[in-house]
């Protein structure tokens, strides 16, 4: 509403779409007071009233600034079930999720929030609309809700409760090994991956098969990679005796079995470097994720004097990460050398 210098009503106006009034086919020169008398849905009234003058010629701006009514949102979020691994029972508040808050028609995210030790995450004062909101990191050791929430915050001050739970997660890898009891010097050595698996009811990431190996007794001949239940792409590299790593595959089908030359010729090695370990990166892997064929070792015995009875260990790991913690599988298998001496026959004579 806009009142002459006399205080005398001159009229009322209303912004247009973009929020602005023109007044210069409207007022004549002179000081005016204008005061806002109803704000636009969703906003605060400002009535203090502002003085202007219009001089012919110049343009005058004003600025009128509301405050948007607004609301909150607040979600308690708890343990679904009782976990395994924290030993904290169904019911229990949950620290530590993150929640995200989107503008329901432009996609746009305005917010975002931590539950507390009590279990309570509150959103900043919204403005009243319309919204979405879904979880983007669970507490440790509970899996992400995947249900989000469309909600409308629809007077001021409304705070709007909801409750969030979270089942538990399970994380565990599996790996089995099986090897030779006893091999004599010389001799082709096999090993047997029984099993690689994720047996976590989440994924894992940076999952990986990793074997080291007996060198005071074999060498490494070939790996067959065996085939996995997952598509995924991977690679394997190995390390030396004198410290070099080197890609010995990469772009490796897990649905595939294939077969890998780890001789020194087909690694480019020098003649006195041979492989000490090699590891197979499969990066992220879902949960169930487990061999199909059975990977496979092959090496070679020295044929050094190595004593009868000498025992030798193969040693393989798995694993990969969740939420920053590793989750680790091992498996040992024992061979021991049978290299038996003949004493020779005593001479008989006519």
């Amino acid at each position: 509403m806009v009142f002459d210098h006399n205080h005398k009503v001159v009229g009322t106006f209303y912004t247009d779409n973009a929020g602005v009034i023109d007044f210069s086919a409207i007022l004549v020169e002179g000081r005016y007071s204008i005061r806002e008398t109803r704000a636009a849905k969703g906003y605060y009234l400002d009535n203090v009233p502002k003085t202007v003058e219009f001089i012919a010629g110049k343009v005058t701006e004003i600025v009128w600034e509301n405050v948007p009514e607004a609301g909150q949102i607040q979600i308690t979020k708890y343990s679904a079930d009782d976990n395994e691994v924290n030993s904290l029972p169904a019911g229990t508040p949950l620290e530590g999720a993150v929640f995200e808050v989107y503008a329901y028609k432009s996609g746009n995210l305005v917010d975002r929030f931590i539950t507390g030790y009590d279990g309570k995450g509150v959103s900043k004062s919204l403005p009243l609309g319309r919204y979405k909101i879904k979880e983007v990191q669970a507490p440790q050791y509970y899996k992400i809700n995947p249900k989000e929430l469309d909600i409308t915050i629809e007077f001021a001050t409304q705070i709007i409760k909801l409750e969030f739970a979270n089942e538990s997660v399970n994380t565990g890898v599996s790996i089995d090994k099986v090897g030779p009891k006893e091999v004599m010097p010389g001799q082709e050595i096999l090993y047997n991956i029984k099993k690689i698996r994720n047996d976590s009811t989440v994924p894992l990431n940076d999952f990986y098969w990793r074997d080291v190996l007996p060198v005071d007794a074999i060498r490494l001949e070939k790996i067959v990679t065996g085939s996995f239940n997952q598509s995924l792409k991977y690679k394997i590299t190995v390390i030396t005796n004198k410290g070099n790593t080197l890609v010995a595959a990469d772009n490796l089908k897990t649905t595939q079995n294939n077969v890998i030359d780890c001789t020194g010729a087909s690694l480019g090695l020098a003649s006195d470097e041979f492989v000490t370990s090699f590891t197979v990166y499969f990066g992220t892997v879902k949960a169930g994720f487990t061999s199909v064929e059975e990977p496979k070792i092959y090496g070679k015995v020295l044929n050094k004097n190595l004593p009868n009875n000498y025992q030798f260990a193969n040693k393989a790991d798995t694993g990969g990460q969740h939420q920053g913690t590793w989750i680790i599988g091992n498996a040992t298998t024992v061979s021991r050398i049978y290299s038996p001496t003949h004493s020779p026959l005593p001479k008989t004579g006519n």
